[in-house]
């Protein structure tokens, strides 16, 4: 088992952030399967890329991990205005969180692969999602439709509560990403038996702290396609 040396402290803010909307999160020092995607955040240095920035164990959600990702980017700067000495280099910064839902060692996902295509109807002072869809691989297996009820876009598309937030949230979020998901093979990480990831954009830090509307769209996205797998349980082994 394989320890974290060092996390970035984003993720205790983000543990407070979870816990002041009623889910219980704890910061992960054990390293799991799918932190091996990414280098440490810390080893990037003064170098651009992508980084881990940590993990987040959920108990009372239907998301069982958070894994924060940081991304930095250095620029050149121009010279200051009327000035004869550059502005050396700038780091940008941006974060993401990715969402993993576990199952048992034993289910067997096909290639589903879903992302929203979101229109935004702009406003003099406000905008507002005028249409939202799901594109992509929707199914569970490669089995023919119709056989079995295994299209994940029916069900997400079937529940009110997760449209009427998704019109809410989508103007931030943009664009969501729900697939399955394989770790590196012969990681010798902790098991995290994750299956399926759910992604949405890069964002700055402050957009990162989420609100409830928003953790309530990605825990209702969870349980949902959770659910779905569940009863095809039988089906996917």
């Amino acid at each position: 088992m394989t320890m974290l040396l060092a996390y970035d402290p984003i993720l205790e803010k983000l543990q407070k952030h979870f816990e002041t909307h009623g889910i219980k999160a704890a910061v992960s020092e054990e390293r799991y399967d799918f932190e091996g995607d990414f280098l440490d955040s810390y080893l990037l240095e003064t170098k651009g890329g992508i980084g881990n920035a940590g993990t987040l164990k959920l108990d009372n959600s239907s998301i069982d991990y958070v894994h924060v990702l940081k991304k930095q980017e250095y620029v050149k700067c121009d010279y200051a205005a009327g000035g004869h000495v550059g502005m050396g280099m700038h780091k940008h910064s941006w974060w993401m969180m990715r969402f993993f839902l576990a199952f048992p060692e034993p289910i067997n996902l096909g290639p589903f692969n879903i992302g929203t295509i979101t229109t935004v109807k702009k406003g003099l002072f406000h905008s507002e999602v005028e249409s939202f869809m799901w594109n992509g691989y929707q199914k569970l297996t490669t089995l023919p439709p119709g056989l079995i009820r295994d299209n994940v876009v029916e069900q997400l598309d079937r529940d009110q509560r997760l449209q009427q937030l998704m019109t809410k949230c989508l103007l931030k979020e943009r664009t969501i990403l729900i697939s399955r998901y394989s770790p590196p093979k012969e990681s010798t990480r902790l098991k995290s038996n994750s299956k399926i990831l759910i992604t949405s954009k890069w964002k700055i830090q402050k957009d990162l702290f989420v609100d409830k509307n928003t953790l309530d769209m990605y825990e209702r996205m969870a349980e949902i396609v959770k659910q779905t797998i569940n009863n095809l349980k039988y089906h996917l082994l």
